[in-house]
């Protein structure tokens, strides 16, 4: 019997073929969208949870004025020791430095690898479970030997057999002298660890704020508990190194992914959450779309529904055909989504980093959309199955079931638009500075060259001017923290951690910064005047800060004579922090070179430069970089949201689109009688178009009614995250109206126009 009803479900999918694809392609994609993001957002929320005691573990962080988001999970070597003295409440503590970008290692006759390397001791390797699979841990006491992870060592040599063998990394040869565990699927994974004996010389000094300090609590210990005895041994406390624990917090490894430093998070957890919600519509929208023209064709089918009862039929078979035609649809689209799923897996999984099988998992959220499917239908299909359909409310379900569509596309439209604009606002915006056609590169290991290499640049014919000894705003150079004082300053106002950088009319000229009052300070003028931003003249509370003496940095005096317009140089969530000015000669020299370029010259610039250094300098080392990449970073994870919520909003379009002329081709059928009794008693084709067109237009202004609202409170709570916003004008709502307007009537107009234009005696004839 089972074999008869797929028969007849398969039918009748065919009977509609072009639904069904629609159908079938929308859930399939909302299906594999809806996995992926979900797979995503677990593998993210699963970093460092696998160790024992993993939920006792805590990164240390200190709030700071220096570093970008306004925290820092850098500290000095020695507090590891100090809270494991002074601290019984610390069960373990490790201190470690890992670099994920600097270091690289070459075999010979093998391109260079660039692999991230740690720093450690036995603590690090005791509470993080690392073990010596082959070789000694000479590593951790000298320089000249190294220890490779298993997977390190399989890339590099392929087999974990290398003990004694030398590599170079970063242009020393070292030897291999053991093969350590992985560190899989952590916050600190590494390839290899080195220079032992440089680590180790840091235990005891404390003004190198460079390691990271991970803690296990005792069993029991409230972490909240733990930070306020921090705060009060600070103060209890004469040793200025050690009132450094008043500032310490504690941080869940489970967190640390998602933290505002740590900067291989590829994008927001909160944008994986919108994805899979964006997935799920399209999975509600083609269900609706499904189910409403399943009921429309139940309409239709009444008779045959009524003559296989005459027949013999039970209302427990009719309930099972029609189960299983409609679940048939659902089945195929899990079949589909499931190539989808093994077709898109590398390209996922090159863009995620995400591990491990996928099939287990997007098969349970399969079973979910069939359950939700089900959970759909069978009010209806109990009804249908028992001969008594409600054609007085049949009418309104499917036209619910059509705004439902309609108000899942237009919110879908909407959040990709206001995405996109706020994208392009952010792109093109006043940050304060000029960032186009400005290129900075930097010697990380200063050459006596560098004079010659700046003329031969400023010589390059696209190259407009050249700056030296400057730090660039952008990759932002050395920043230093300082307290700020004045006098008739508020009592209990305490300006401790205000940023301190470089600025002079100069370095202003070149990035175009302009300044709200005052002047700006002259290259070379010494110690005695400063300026500071917007910002700092904002929290300092005062009107008009030039003219005024502050003390800072140690118990420096100087006078403001200019304040800044506030530079947007981090990413556009942060805030931007308070800062003072100095000028140059107070500053750190820095081997940095910016220079301008003639618009479109970048790709010309990079290969001279990368051309220059290859064959006249290979000894030394360089960093070339593009400014407006450089501030793009920032925006790379709205531009991969952007993009899937283009993709899934136009999915969400097509089977709107397609469902709703599905929708007027049942009608239609349908309603055959009444347009040609229409047309007998006078009614114009126009006056027929106009009857369909009010009644799907009324649905979309209904839908709309709600999505904008929705989509409004939606998008400006995500706007709220940004320092700068773009205005949700009203044209804005105006456009996707129209537009949706505008898909619906070609939708409507020509098969209407089309059932309209039939001859009226040939339709009641065939009726």
């Amino acid at each position: 019997m089972i074999l008869h009803y797929l028969k007849i479900a398969w039918r009748n999918l065919l009977k509609y073929r072009m639904q069904t694809a629609i159908n079938v392609a929308g859930l399939a994609v909302g299906f594999a969208c809806f996995a992926f993001a979900n797979l995503w957002m677990r593998y993210e929320a699963s970093f460092d949870s696998r160790y024992e005691a993993a939920d006792r573990m805590y990164l240390l962080y200190a709030e700071t004025a220096i570093e970008a988001g306004g925290l820092s999970p850098h500290v000095p070597y020695p507090v590891s020791t100090l809270l494991k003295q002074e601290f019984p409440e610390v069960e373990a503590a490790c201190a470690f430095t890992r670099y994920t970008k600097a270091d690289k290692l070459e075999l010979e006759g093998q391109p260079e690898v660039e692999l991230p390397s740690i720093q450690l001791d036995s603590c690090f390797m005791n509470l993080f479970g690392i073990r010596v699979l082959a070789g000694t841990n000479d590593f951790l006491y000298t320089n000249g030997q190294i220890a490779l992870t298993e997977r390190t060592a399989r890339r590099l040599f392929g087999t974990t057999d290398v003990l004694g063998r030398t590599v170079t990394c970063n242009d020393e040869e070292v030897t291999v002298c053991a093969i350590v565990s992985d560190l899989p699927h952590s916050n600190f994974s590494f390839g290899f660890i080195c220079e032992g004996a440089y680590f180790r010389k840091w235990q005891d000094v404390w003004y190198n704020a460079g390691f990271e300090v991970v803690v296990r609590l005792a069993p029991g210990v409230s972490p909240q508990a733990l930070e306020e005895k921090f705060r009060a041994y600070a103060e209890q406390t004469d040793d200025r190194y050690r009132k450094i624990t008043g500032r310490l917090r504690l941080m869940p490894l489970s967190e640390v992914r998602q933290a505002p430093f740590n900067e291989e998070r590829l994008v927001s957890f909160s944008y994986l959450v919108l994805f899979a919600a964006a997935g799920g519509l399209v999975i509600l929208c083609s269900l609706f779309n499904h189910l409403a023209l399943f009921l429309s064709r139940m309409d239709i089918r009444r008779r045959e529904l009524a003559l296989r009862c005459t027949c013999g039929s039970s209302g427990r078979g009719l309930f099972a055909m029609l189960t299983t035609e409609y679940s048939l649809l659902v089945l195929l689209s899990g079949f589909l989504g499931f190539m989808l799923v093994e077709l898109l897996q590398p390209s996922f999984q090159r863009l995620s980093g995400v591990e491990g099988n996928v099939y287990g998992e997007s098969l349970l959220y399969f079973l979910m959309v069939l359950a939700l499917s089900l959970v759909l239908l069978l009010p209806f299909v109990f009804r249908y199955s028992s001969l008594r359909p409600d054609r007085s409310r049949s009418g309104r379900r499917l036209k619910a079931m059509v705004g439902l569509q309609l108000f899942i596309s237009l919110l879908a439209i909407f959040c990709t638009v206001a995405l996109m604009k706020q994208l392009n606002y952010l792109q093109h915006t006043d940050l304060g500075w000029e960032r186009r056609n400005i290129a900075a590169f930097t010697f990380l290991y200063p050459d006596n060259a560098k004079d010659e290499i700046v003329d031969r640049v400023r010589q390059m014919p696209f190259v407009s001017r050249v700056l030296t000894d400057y730090t660039g705003l952008l990759p932002e150079g050395a920043v230093a923290a300082t307290s700020i004082d004045w006098e008739g300053k508020p009592e209990g106002l305490e300006i401790k951690n205000m940023r301190m950088a470089c600025m002079d009319d100069t370095l202003a000229s070149f990035y175009g910064i302009r300044l709200a009052a005052g002047k700006f300070i002259r290259p070379n003028s010494g110690r005695g005047e400063i300026m500071l931003n917007e910002s700092a003249v904002r929290v300092m509370g005062i009107a008009n800060p030039v003219g005024m003496t502050v003390t800072y940095r140690d118990k420096r005096q100087a006078t403001v004579i200019g304040v800044v317009r506030d530079l947007h140089i981090t990413a556009p969530t942060i805030p931007i922090q308070p800062t003072l000015y100095v000028c140059q000669t107070e500053w750190i020299a820095h081997d940095d070179i910016l220079l301008k370029y003639h618009e479109g010259a970048w790709p010309e610039l990079r290969h001279r430069v990368d051309s220059l250094f290859a064959k006249d300098y290979p000894e030394v080392h360089y960093r070339l970089v593009n400014v407006m990449d450089e501030y793009n970073a920032y925006l790379k994870a709205e531009h991969l949201l952007m993009r899937l919520l283009a993709f899934v909003s136009t999915v969400c379009i097509l089977v709107s689109a397609f469902g709703i002329f599905s929708m007027i081709t049942l009608s239609c059928e349908r309603r055959r009688k009444e347009v040609a009794i229409r047309k007998v008693n006078g009614a114009r084709v126009g006056d027929i178009l106009g009857l369909f067109a009010r009644e799907y237009l009324l649905l979309l202004a209904a839908a709309a009614v709600v999505a904008f609202p929705v989509g409004y409170v939606l998008m400006k709570r995500w706007l709220e995250s940004y320092v700068e916003q773009t205005p949700l004008s009203w044209w804005l709502y105006a456009v996707i109206f129209l537009g949706m307007a505008l898909l619906v009537a070609l939708c409507i107009g020509w098969r209407v126009w089309r059932a309209a234009n039939e001859n009226p005696a040939e339709v009641v004839k065939r009726e």
